[in-house]
């Protein structure tokens, strides 16, 4: 028996603490590892057996077809999970009545059978094998199940010869045979039928027509959104910047890249496909900033619009109206913004006058300017099928769109195809014209612009638009100011940044002449591929907008009545889409910021300050970027690409001016 003291009460004391703290440890561990499995039991219970039938099989892509950059987490939603114990039973109870049953759980589906009610419903049949318990045979009895789902109704709303088939679909419902019947046996099928579709002919209409009018305000919204266009890289533009995670081994290498969802309609529907961008290693990219390019070639040729969510993937929407097979040509110019990327602060001062021509190496080594082929340019086929329709749905939208909120004055829509060599626009109005009674010439038309616009002006010059309608036609030729000799421009430096005063005061100078003091003379203008190439983004929107105040300053006449301080219309037209691959070295110094990705921001922004200004605007970015011959260089168009924009613009004359079809256009105008 030791003796006593306070040292070996204390020793007593931290020898009880450590064997309780030891104890409790491994205990507070399990409930801890007991809890977190609980919790993950709960939720893939809820996730994968008590969610809709519809959460299955979707693939990534099909929540980005409602334009959601992810697919949302709905599966703990209050519309998902059930708030009373009798919502959870009838729900489980559903499942167990066949609707995606699992293997275990209640049966086995084996296969599926379609057949034709007598009233004209389209049935799906599930076959099921049931095992029946310790080895004799079972009977049971069940009830026909019948729901209401409209997952399929795209392919089954017709007779069963009107039904599409599109491109890599295993759905082939031709024959449509009987359920297996219910027999006793130690094996057995159970027959469950669903129903498929209900709908009326009418309800399908409708939603295919609300289908299309939402896809064609999102592709004519497109051109003008130019804060869309920018959003993956508002801040990644920068000269030299380079963002965390953005360097250049996460560059999208487009032979590793794929097609990994494919929406084909029949003629006269919009289809789309999914672009997945992946690095050079295989990995998948979650971010966006790439330029990638899909053009269709077959019975007819389009560009289609790409859609950059922002994800890794890119939606391309485009719309045939010529059944048949095609071709999908696609490319990718740029990765991870490098299309966007604006030039150095003094990038317009280290060129000539004009700010271009810069020296090679100013920039160090260029290898950004990619233009490579998806999956080296092996062939991407699709069959279009005939029209399931036998209506014109761009016919009746133009009944649908006599109102709209967000307008634009085009006198041109750009979208369209190329067939035979010739351009047919999706809205399909005449532009055939005759002389009125008595015309005599009036006014003159001026084009202002670069090169594009001095091979229009020579163009239209033995047409009637300058023979017959207006007095006279001319045109400036402009890089970023006046060019009177190109060998002399390219020489002129005088270590100057960009005037926007300098570009505004030569377009007011052209107002300004004597023959253009006329409300029936006409100012067709734009400010093209030339400005990309040496001013930034943010420079190019302050110049568009001191524009804009220039031309719609206004004045007090003799009368006291305040007009127009410039009385000839303003036409504002678009730029055309480029084809840098045809240049002979692909990363010059000079042609750096001579981008897709550039000339289409810029133009859009343009479109989009010229609409809300109220100017009539040509869009022929579209028309141009769907030719299937492309440029004679990089920039330059046959001049009979624009034959039909000017057979419009003599239509236009004919109508004092005016917008052709003015009582028709609101479906040329509505963007939103």
């Amino acid at each position: 028996m030791g003796t006593f003291t306070v040292r070996n009460l204390r020793a007593d004391i931290q020898n009880v603490s450590m064997r309780q703290s030891r104890a409790l440890g491994p205990s507070l561990a399990r409930f801890i590892v007991c809890y977190i499995c609980a919790c993950a039991v709960v939720y893939f219970y809820f996730r994968y057996y008590l969610t809709d039938e519809r959460d299955y099989g979707v693939p990534i892509p099909a929540t980005i077809i409602h334009e959601n950059a992810f697919r949302p987490l709905k599966t703990l939603s209050p519309e998902k999970i059930s708030s009373s114990p009798n919502e959870l039973f009838e729900k489980l109870q559903n499942k167990l009545r066949g609707r995606k049953l699992r293997p275990g759980v209640f049966g086995m589906v084996n296969s599926y059978n379609w057949r034709e009610s007598k009233d004209k419903n389209i049935e799906k049949s599930k076959v099921l094998s049931i095992a029946s318990k310790g080895g004799g045979s079972a009977t049971s009895q069940f009830d026909n199940y019948s729901s209401h789902s409209t997952n399929y109704t795209d392919y089954f709303n017709t007779r069963k010869n009107d039904l599409p088939f599109e491109r890599d679909s295993g759905r082939n419902v031709e024959n449509i045979s009987t359920p297996v019947p219910i027999s006793e046996k130690e094996n057995f099928d159970l027959d469950f039928i669903e129903v498929i579709q209900s709908d009326t002919k009418d309800s399908f209409v409708s939603r295919q027509f609300q289908d299309f009018r939402h896809q064609w305000l999102r592709q004519r919204r497109a051109r003008v959104d130019w804060q869309s266009m920018i959003q993956p890289c508002v801040d990644n533009m920068a000269w030299g910047q380079v963002k965390s995670h953005w360097g250049k081994q996460n560059r999208t290498n487009a032979v590793t890249s794929d097609v990994i969802f494919w929406d084909i309609k029949p003629v006269g529907e919009f289809s789309k496909i999914f672009i997945q961008s992946k690095t050079s290693e295989n990995r998948t990219k979650m971010i966006g900033g790439d330029t990638w390019r899909v053009y269709l070639r077959g019975p007819a040729s389009v560009a289609a619009t790409v859609f950059d969510h922002n994800n890794g993937t890119y939606e391309a929407l485009f719309l045939i109206m010529e059944p048949g097979i095609y071709q999908l040509t696609i490319y990718l110019d740029y990765s991870l913004c490098d299309g966007f990327r604006d030039p150095p602060r003094d990038w317009f001062i280290k060129g000539n006058a004009q700010g271009k021509y810069q020296k090679d190496g100013l920039l160090g080594p260029l290898d950004d300017y990619l233009v490579q082929p998806l999956q080296n340019g092996n062939p991407i086929i699709i069959n279009v099928p005939e029209s399931r329709l036998n209506m014109s749905l761009i016919e009746h939208l133009r009944k649908d769109l006599d109102s709209c909120k967000y307008t634009c004055s085009h006198l041109w829509d750009g979208f369209g195809r190329w067939k035979n060599d010739e351009w047919r626009p999706f809205l399909d109005d005449s532009y055939d014209w005759s002389m009125p009674q008595q015309h005599q010439p009036a006014g003159f038309l001026w084009v202002y612009g670069d090169s594009l616009a001095v091979r229009l002006g020579n163009s239209v010059q033995s047409r009637g638009l300058c023979t017959r309608l207006y007095w006279r036609c001319s045109q400036s030729y402009n890089w970023i100011y006046p060019v009177m000799s190109e060998a002399l421009s390219k020489e002129q430096n005088d270590d100057l940044d960009f005037s926007s005063e300098k570009v505004i005061g030569t377009i007011v100078d052209v107002l300004r002449r004597r023959e253009m003091q006329r409300r029936d003379s006409v100012l067709l203008i734009n400010l093209g591929i030339h400005f990309p190439i040496s001013i930034n983004f943010t420079t190019f929107q302050r110049l568009v907008g001191d524009l804009i105040n220039v031309l719609k300053e206004t004045k007090i006449d003799s009368q006291g009545n305040r007009v127009p301080k410039y009385p000839a219309k303003v036409i504002w037209k678009s730029s055309t889409a480029i084809h840098k691959e045809k240049v002979e070295i692909k990363n010059k110094t000079n042609w750096r910021f001579f981008t897709t990705q550039r000339v289409l921001l810029f133009s859009t922004y343009a479109m989009s300050a010229m609409c809300q200004a109220g100017f009539d605007v040509i869009d022929v970015y579209p028309m141009t970027d769907s030719y299937p011959r492309g440029t004679l260089d990089e920039v330059h168009y046959p001049d009979r690409v624009f034959h039909l924009m000017e057979t419009m613009l003599e239509k236009y004359k004919t109508n004092d001016n005016m917008r052709v079809n003015i009582g028709e256009g609101g479906i040329r105008r509505c963007i939103g």
